[in-house]
């Protein structure tokens, strides 16, 4: 399967809801042979991890006002490959050009579409894709923004590299300002960063905001009176270390 092959399959599941993407994505998926598939999910595979850059990495942060883990970067770079060809490319050279794009959905965001290939393969061969031969890259590129200390994770024993967005300061958010100026604006007019010198721009969640991220039917759960009740006890419960 070529490259172009591959973004025909995909340009054809576009559709006005994930939901209906989802069914399309699977009925093009069932007309590829199992090789073919093999093929397919090598490509989704390849083209995920060459947009494991810290660019865009940051711009989903901030759109989802701080709140992007490691797998949540998987999933918005699923994402970004559902949207397409000249919108994926485009992310890639310039990660600040996607603001379009991701106001256009509450979540950019869709770990479903990663699955579709893989349970299509299942239910024809009933086996599991066969192991590529190349690895998961070990850390994102670029990110000229970011202190190279914070980069370097030798010693930490922290797995995760979102973490690293909870140590950027005002060098890095200067730098985010001036590169990726639409998400910035973005942001600002959204109340995701609040700006007041001299203090450095920080992102505020509200513990409602905090439960929306993990569960997006908020509305119908008591998950925020979870998230302050347990808030709540953990500083109750706190004694400093004698």
């Amino acid at each position: 399967m070529t490259t172009d092959q591959f973004w025909q399959i995909i340009e054809a599941t576009h559709a006005a809801t994930q939901e209906e993407q989802l069914q399309n994505f699977k009925r093009e998926l069932q007309r590829l042979t199992p090789h073919e598939l093999i093929e397919f999910e090598r490509l989704l595979v390849e083209l995920s991890f060459a947009a494991y850059s810290w660019d865009l990495w940051v711009v989903a942060w901030l759109y989802q006002g701080g709140m992007c883990s490691d797998d949540g970067f998987m999933d918005f770079r699923t994402w970004l490959i559902s949207r397409g060809r000249a919108t994926y490319e485009a992310a890639l050279k310039n990660a600040d050009a996607l603001v379009g794009e991701m106001c256009q959905t509450e979540y950019p965001e869709f770990e479903l579409f990663g699955y579709v290939p893989g349970k299509t393969y299942r239910t024809m061969t009933g086996e599991e894709f066969p192991k590529f031969e190349f690895q998961h890259p070990k850390e994102p590129i670029g990110g000229n923004w970011l202190r190279s200390e914070l980069k370097d994770r030798t010693g930490s024993k922290m797995l995760n590299l979102c973490v690293v967005f909870n140590e950027i300061g005002d060098q890095e958010f200067a730098a985010i300002e001036k590169q990726f100026p639409r998400i910035w604006e973005l942001c600002v007019q959204k109340g995701i960063l609040t700006i007041g010198a001299p203090k450095t721009p920080s992102i505020t969640l509200t513990p409602e905001e905090v439960a929306a991220t993990i569960d997006p039917n908020l509305e119908k759960t008591d998950f925020a009176a979870y998230l302050k009740a347990l808030a709540a006890a953990s500083h109750q419960a706190y004694k400093p270390k004698e």
